[in-house]
């Protein structure tokens, strides 16, 4: 199960549903409420919704998975997706088969300084201007892939933005009872590696270190090596 960041969609793990299916792992990638092609909300609604409601709709798509794999689920989550799936793996009352947390926004406890973003509260927020885009979402992008990207980022919930960038999430870690992987990034400026590792020492999870990428692990040049890492460890780890 596939859970995009802000911004995103489910587009941006197309390349890791096909790789995965190559090693037979069938997948979902779910698009948000009011993301892609999922249902709109009420504009009002949705101006209010935090990253943490999203766990809901990971939960209807885990059903919708378990109902056609058969399987305890998987589920990988990028960005304010990693936070989404945090707080959903430490309130389902599904067994987890593993946890994958790629460049997450964490909760409180384990945050750094504030990102001095400004965000309206009353307005949709973004996507930002293309050239900060990229350095934020796709900073190893290439001019053609950037500009793909680009056309692909929508409007993000303020709410959202606001939790993403002050830490305001409250998640109890300590219920997180799946096997876990975070995946850190030395050059992300939104989500400081130190606290992507202070929450994977918290779960107790394995950690993947990245010392040349930013935070678009997902989709900037290198992520099937990442993938490929991050197989390995399944293997290990669901045995």
């Amino acid at each position: 199960m596939f859970v995009h960041g802000g911004c995103h969609g489910a587009w941006c793990w197309s390349d890791w549903q096909s790789w995965f299916a190559a090693r037979g792992r069938g997948s979902i990638a779910l698009d948000w409420l009011s993301h892609g092609s999922s249902r709109r909300i009420d504009e009002g609604d949705w101006l209010e919704r935090p990253i943490t409601a999203v766990a809901e709709d990971i939960e209807t798509a885990v059903e919708v998975a378990v109902a056609a794999y058969g399987a305890e689920p998987i589920v990988v989550g990028h960005s304010m997706g990693g936070l989404a799936s945090l707080a959903y793996a430490s309130t389902t009352a599904r067994t987890l088969a593993a946890l994958a947390l790629l460049t997450p926004v964490v909760p409180r406890a384990f945050a750094g300084a504030p990102i001095d973003i400004e965000v309206d509260m009353t307005q949709p927020w973004g996507p930002p201007p293309p050239d900060v885009a990229r350095q934020m979402f796709y900073s190893g992008a290439d001019d053609i892939a950037a500009e793909r990207y680009f056309s692909l980022l929508q409007p993000e919930s303020p709410a959202a933005v606001w939790q993403a960038t002050r830490w305001t999430a409250e998640v109890d870690v300590t219920q997180v009872r799946a096997p876990a992987v975070v995946v850190a990034a030395k050059n992300d400026l939104l989500v400081p590696a130190e606290s992507v590792r202070a929450l994977g020492r918290a779960l107790g999870a394995h950690e993947i270190v990245l010392a040349n990428a930013g935070h678009g692990v997902c989709i900037d040049p290198g992520w099937e090596s990442l993938a490929a890492e991050i197989e390995a460890w399944l293997v290990e780890a669901t045995r």
